[in-house]
């Protein structure tokens, strides 16, 4: 697969989303991201890489994943970015003195919540704890951690959440060792800032897509892009009814550089769009993008098991637009965005 960050598309939005914010106090910073080659990680990366670039900005970038191969290929040629290796269940073994620090690694696909519950839950925790407690070494000014929607849970109402409003989460489901474990380390980023001073700031996304996905990602906004840009029919295994905060990856990068940058100490943001779409709209848009057939089938005992229990997880995005985040990009326009990339790359 070529690299992403010669296809023209991408990087035009990447240059879009550069214009609509002033990223100016990130300049001359070291920016340590762990996780930098997963969906929402590599997105942040990409717009620093192209701002140092375009606005001579100065920023030393270190990526700290398991995937040394992997960053190679898509930022070998870049002398402001730099591997680490990392591996969140284990301890930290590298010593960088980074500004702000964004910690976006950990397990993160529902297979791997059913599968490898251990390792999910172990990943999460241990990963926040280890980071915090390097943060707090080293003086960094900020940590941000990327957290997920799915620490609200199922509720009654039909409202979109709000930072402060939170549902329950079944702890007999398996799959909860991701739910649970999130919220949990939300709670540790906070009792870091409240005893030991550490200053946290928590970003909340909702379904996040976009053509830095992995191709091996089983989320359905992530799959059926992949799907469609290889010309495969789409198979939903469910009506599709559920409301989700579709969010292009482009997007959701900018609102978190926008949180570390702006967010208030301690603070919780929701990342997600002004619009809120069905799983079945999602399905369409993809499959118009595409010129595929969508079809819609039963889900099997298995299929359940994975599936995100929340029938309306859409968020309440007021809170991150009132420091500064607004959309670039209609659910459209990114959904069919990123097949059309990804059929290129291909």
């Amino acid at each position: 697969m070529k690299n992403i960050l010669v296809n023209n598309t991408y990087v035009e939005d990447v240059r879009r989303v550069l214009k609509a914010y002033d990223f100016s106090a990130l300049k001359k910073r070291t920016i340590l991201v762990t996780g930098g080659l997963g969906l929402i990680c590599s997105s942040v990366v990409d717009l620093l890489v192209i701002y140092n670039e375009s606005y001579n900005a100065n920023i030393d970038i270190y990526i700290a994943d398991i995937n040394k191969s992997g960053f190679d290929v898509r930022y070998g040629d870049y002398k402001c970015v730099k591997y680490l290796p990392y591996d969140a269940i284990k301890p930290i073994a590298f010593d960088v003195d980074a500004d702000y620090i964004i910690h976006g690694a950990g397990f993160a696909s529902p297979e791997l919540y059913v599968s490898k519950p251990v390792e999910t839950m172990l990943s999460n925790f241990n990963g926040v704890l280890n980071l915090l407690e390097y943060t707090k070494t080293h003086h960094a000014k900020r940590m941000l951690y990327i957290s997920s929607s799915e620490v609200y849970g199922t509720k009654d109402s039909a409202d979109a959440f709000d930072e402060n409003k939170f549902g329950s989460v079944n702890i007999n489901m398996i799959r909860s060792s991701y739910s649970e474990t999130k919220r949990a380390s939300e709670v540790l980023c906070k009792a870091f800032s409240y005893e030991y001073n550490v200053d946290t700031v928590i970003v909340r996304p909702g379904h996040i897509y976009g053509p830095t996905a992995s191709p091996w990602d089983k989320r359905i906004s992530s799959e059926f892009p992949y799907l469609a840009a290889h010309g495969k029919a789409l198979e939903m295994k469910s009506l599709g009814l559920q409301r989700r905060s579709y969010c292009y990856s482009l997007d959701c990068a900018a609102a978190i550089l926008v949180a570390l940058m702006n967010g208030e100490k301690g603070e919780s943001y929701n990342i997600g769009p002004d619009e809120v779409t069905s799983i079945r709209e999602m399905a369409q848009i993809v499959a118009e993008a595409g010129s595929v057939s969508l079809k819609i089938n039963e889900p099997t005992e298995e299929d359940l098991k994975k599936f995100n229990p929340m029938d309306n997880s859409s968020l309440n995005n007021e809170k991150i637009k009132k420091i500064g985040y607004s959309d670039c990009f209609s659910v459209r326009e990114g959904l069919t965005h990123t097949v059309s990339i990804l059929a290129n790359l291909i």
